[in-house]
């Protein structure tokens, strides 16, 4: 991430330094679709009018309601605290884990990662055999712009 937005400012991330991470070969297949041919200065989210889309807006108009329809209650914030924690799971050297959540001080990636048992690994197994079958229609945009082009199989 070479800026982050805070209200109507485009502004270096708090540390002040780009974050740089690898995305796996099938995360990098599925986001092929919104990214192709798009001015990398251009904003990935718009608005219904073209413009882009702060972000609060964005978690608001469309990531909740994708959480409201998948029965999952709770800020966006956690997808981050999850990050944390199955990359703890994954044994992610710490230095990877910070650099991926933009921390500094390994206390605050710490503070993000919840310990995952057994019982509870059994359960998100089961709920992605689950997820994996079930074909929600979200709306897709395809290349920033603000038309809904087709539905999206998840």
């Amino acid at each position: 991430m070479q800026r982050s937005r805070w209200k109507s400012k485009l502004k270096r991330p708090k540390n002040g330094k780009k974050r740089f991470f690898a995305l796996s070969p099938q995360l990098a297949e599925r986001l092929r679709f919104y990214v192709e041919g798009r001015n990398p200065d251009e904003p990935l989210f718009l608005s219904t009018e073209g413009r882009r889309l702060h972000p609060d807006n964005f978690i608001k108009r469309q990531l909740k309601p994708i959480l409201k329809k998948l029965g999952l209650d709770g800020a966006a914030h956690a997808f981050r605290h999850g990050n944390a924690s199955l990359l703890d799971h994954l044994h992610a050297p710490m230095k990877v884990r910070q650099d991926r959540l933009g921390h500094a001080d390994p206390r605050t990636t710490m503070g993000y990662t919840h310990l995952i048992g057994d019982d509870d690994r059994k359960v998100a197994e089961q709920l992605g055999e689950f997820f994996a079958q079930v074909r929600l229609n979200l709306p897709k945009y395809k290349n920033g712009s603000g038309d809904l082009d087709s539905q999206a199989a998840v």
